[in-house]
């Protein structure tokens, strides 16, 4: 299975986010104890989208403003799901990765390949350090960075949520690479 990552542009923002919007639609109930976009309206949804865009779009002019890179997760051609990194920088050693692979595409390895994919990313972008939050009920996606290599750090407590997350961590080796 052929396993692609595909960043949200300007140019294809529409077909990107009905593709995002019917999925999140259709995976709303599994989605919402943890994603806050997947309980709010699409025009709301659709601006989460285009301000991420437009912010990194920024980033290219200000130095050191804090973005949201998000993808689509493509499998053979396919919307398999969204996979991102948040408060990422032009200097930023760390980023926060999160994922959504569609109920159709769970359990096939997809979100394993997207989490090789956008480490490869990251290390072209200097980031040093990805971590992860899970909840502590989220067997899937707890398994999911165990078997990519992440290591559990700590546990706390989400006040709003009143849920208890795990912390994952992992360093990447990063390539000198002209950005």
């Amino acid at each position: 299975m052929s396993v692609e990552i595909e960043e949200f542009s300007l140019r294809n923002i529409i077909p990107q986010f009905r593709e995002f919007n019917s999925a999140v639609r259709e995976n709303r109930a599994r989605l919402t104890p943890y994603f806050w976009w997947a309980d709010i309206n699409s025009i709301d949804r659709f601006r989460f989208i285009f301000s991420g865009v437009l912010t990194e779009k920024l980033t290219r002019i200000m130095r050191d403003l804090p973005y949201n890179k998000k993808f689509i997760i493509r499998a053979n051609g396919e919307f398999a799901g969204i996979i991102g990194l948040d408060d990422a920088a032009r200097n930023a050693p760390r980023a926060e990765l999160w994922i959504f692979v569609t109920r159709e595409h769970a359990g096939a390895h997809i979100a394993s390949s997207a989490i090789k994919l956008i480490e490869e990313y990251a290390a072209k972008k200097s980031i040093q350090n990805i971590y992860a939050k899970t909840d502590e009920q989220n067997w899937n996606s707890r398994h999911m960075l165990a078997a990519n290599n992440y290591e559990l750090k700590q546990t706390v407590l989400n006040f709003w949520r009143n849920v208890t997350e795990l912390r994952w961590n992992k360093t990447i080796k990063t390539k000198t690479v002209e950005k």
